[in-house]
């Protein structure tokens, strides 16, 4: 008896295709300085934040102090628009929206999923988002709308053919491989008890200060065992993890804290590593608070760190926030720390700063 056979193109070149659904994410942050300046703007008026990118399309977040309409009053409005719809797709998107001051209290929250933006409907919002009465009660109050939105990214119509998928970068994982293993190391750093193995040329490579350290004007007798004065051993393993990677550590958010970073900042400003001390300071510039603001503000004085000042500046001008920086136990310290200035009477009566006796003040 006869048998079917069914060609499965064994043998074959079968041409390859493939497509990828991405999703595409973005956090917008709209300040709103003082609540008492805007309410009474009127009913359908509105601010609006900065345009902000997300999925490859611009979007703004527009608030509604009195409303956006007169049948629901008592209530402030919000609402998401999408700036450059395109009348072939429509964007889905989902996200999450809160209101809070800069104490860290939610006054309103609410999430979206599955939600349609087309040139039909380029807006999504809520009419009745938080009650005037909860912000009445503090009339300086200085809120911040957080806006966390993912955009579904569709695939292009046609599919691309045999793609060549690029490996990432391999030169750090080697790199790096190497200082765990302790292949061919040269030199040793003592640091606060501690060993650190690495490799001289490496280190002259990344840093100008290890350069002249190992090889130039401020080397030593003994370059094979080097002491670090005044560095933490974790700031220091953190520092060359850098140096053989060109990332932070791998940890999580909660172990880059406020003094960690200060710390690893100082050491990047030392060992001159710009872009490891711009890391710290952009890391430094999203995690001021009243409690340390102070520290902060005078490292960056200290280091030439002339955004991460003004950041401090800035956040130190926010209503209500001058206060409590001033009561802060930060703020404190440095003020017991700081040399008092004395005066002395010159022959006309008049009190002068003493120079003298501010030179024998230790």
């Amino acid at each position: 008896m006869a048998q079917n056979t069914v060609n499965h193109g064994e043998g074959l070149r079968l041409p390859e295709t493939s497509s990828r659904c991405v999703t595409d994410g973005a956090i917008h942050n709209f300040e709103l300085n003082n609540w008492a300046l805007l309410e009474g703007l009127g009913v359908g008026q509105f601010v609006t934040s900065s345009n902000f990118n997300a999925g490859g399309y611009d979007w703004n977040i527009k608030f509604y102090p009195d409303g956006d309409r007169k049948d629901i009053a008592g209530y402030a409005s919000v609402f998401l628009s999408c700036l450059n719809p395109q009348a072939k797709n429509r964007i889905r998107a989902k996200y999450t929206l809160t209101m809070q001051d800069d104490q860290g209290k939610i006054y309103a929250s609410s999430q979206g999923k599955g939600i349609i933006f087309s040139p039909e409907t380029p807006s999504w919002g809520y009419p009745k988002f938080v009650e005037k009465s909860k912000l009445e009660s503090s009339p300086h109050l200085y809120l911040t709308i957080r806006w966390v939105l993912f955009v579904i990214k569709e695939p292009p119509a046609e599919c691309n053919r045999n793609p060549i998928v690029v490996p990432m970068a391999e030169l750090p994982g080697h790199l790096e491989r190497i200082l765990e293993n302790g292949t061919c190391v040269d030199v040793t750093f003592l640091v606060g008890g501690s060993e650190f193995k690495a490799h001289s040329h490496i280190l002259a490579a990344r840093s100008p200060v290890f350069e002249a350290q190992l090889f130039g004007t401020m080397r030593n007798k003994n370059t094979q065992h080097i002491v670090v004065d005044d560095m933490e051993p974790a700031i220091f393993e953190m520092l060359l993890h850098f140096i053989y990677t060109d990332s932070l550590s791998p940890c999580n958010e909660e172990d880059y804290d406020v003094a960690t970073m200060q710390h690893l900042l100082v050491a990047a400003d030392r060992y001159g590593l710009d872009r490891l001390k711009v890391m710290c300071e952009d890391k430094l510039c999203n995690s001021i608070g009243v409690k340390t603001v102070t520290s902060t503000l005078a490292l960056a004085n200290q280091h030439y760190c002339e955004r991460l000042k003004d950041a401090c500046v800035n956040f130190m001008s926010k209503p209500g926030v001058t206060g409590a920086v001033l009561l802060s136990e930060g703020f404190q310290s440095l003020i017991a720390r700081c040399t008092p200035l004395v005066f002395e009477k010159d022959k006309k009566d008049k009190e002068v700063p003493a120079k003298r006796k501010l030179d024998k003040i230790g």
